[in-house]
């Protein structure tokens, strides 16, 4: 009995890596390949503020309250709702980011 639960043991911990590689391809989702800068957020605020989704400052913070507009926004355009500046909801309003960093290529 105690060698049927080490060889138990062993296989689960042998099988975890492969487990964990199976789901993951090593790329980011398209919706997060933007890297939003402090002035991306600020575009993104104003476009906000324009449609009337928005009365927050133009900080250049992605909080609670941004992420509530880009919700009201979504549900406006009829877009999926998830708060998030992907790459559908940044289209609708017209604002197209850099697919790397600056500096990075």
């Amino acid at each position: 009995m105690p060698m049927l639960v080490a060889v138990l043991i062993v296989s689960v911990l042998w099988l975890c890596p492969l487990m964990t590689e199976a789901g993951t391809t090593g790329q980011q989702p398209p919706e997060q390949r933007q890297t939003l800068t402090k002035d991306n957020v600020k575009l993104i605020q104003e476009r906000l503020k324009a449609e009337r989704v928005y009365a927050g400052p133009v900080d250049g913070e992605l909080n609670a309250q941004t992420e509530a507009a880009l919700r009201a926004y979504q549900e406006k355009q009829k877009l999926p709702v998830s708060g998030a500046a992907d790459e559908a909801t940044l289209k609708e309003l017209q604002i197209e980011l850099p697919s790397t960093p600056a500096g990075e290529r």
